[in-house]
């Protein structure tokens, strides 16, 4: 009992330390990396995560295919996971229409020289397979990784917002 009571007891106030004390909480975590560095992978992940978004548009597979991982995996706002492959047939596939992608509330986290994660959401505006005009809106959160010198997405989720 005695020993239930002073983990609990350490328990709570490792909480308190890390909530209290600036810079120590998980949340305040930016980097690993040296400020100029995490900038530097900031722009790059920012740039790949507009260039992604204009694959909508533009229909670039072969972007695709550089930026998603081999082990790529991404789960839809109706719970499909898509593996890289499927991934690719998604966007080949759509029947739809798009005339504007744009990152918005985009936000990047550089947890060190070789992982970061971006989120923030979309806004698509386009045309369906009808001709029928739609606006939709998403969020989504994506896990980057540095292999080889390369950034590349493991793993994403997405999900509707409208």
């Amino acid at each position: 009992m005695t020993r239930l009571f002073l983990f609990t007891m350490t328990f709570a106030l490792t909480g308190l330390v890390f909530a209290l004390t600036p810079g120590l909480s998980p949340d305040a975590a930016h980097s690993a990396a040296p400020a100029d560095e995490a900038e530097k992978v900031k722009k790059v992940i920012t740039q790949l995560s507009n260039q992604w978004g204009q694959v909508f548009i533009n229909r670039d597979l072969p972007f695709l295919e550089r930026i998603w991982a081999d082990d790529f995996s991404y789960i839809g706002s109706d719970g499909t996971v898509y593996d890289k492959k499927a991934g690719l047939a998604f966007f080949a596939d759509n029947p739809d229409t798009y005339t504007r992608a744009v990152n918005t509330s985009f936000k990047v986290r550089v947890y060190g020289n070789n992982f970061a994660v971006a989120a923030g959401a979309d806004h698509l505006e386009g045309k369906d397979k009808e001709g029928k005009p739609f606006s939709r809106r998403n969020r989504f959160t994506n896990v980057w990784v540095r292999k080889n010198g390369t950034w590349q997405v493991v793993a994403g989720h997405g999900c509707e917002l409208e």
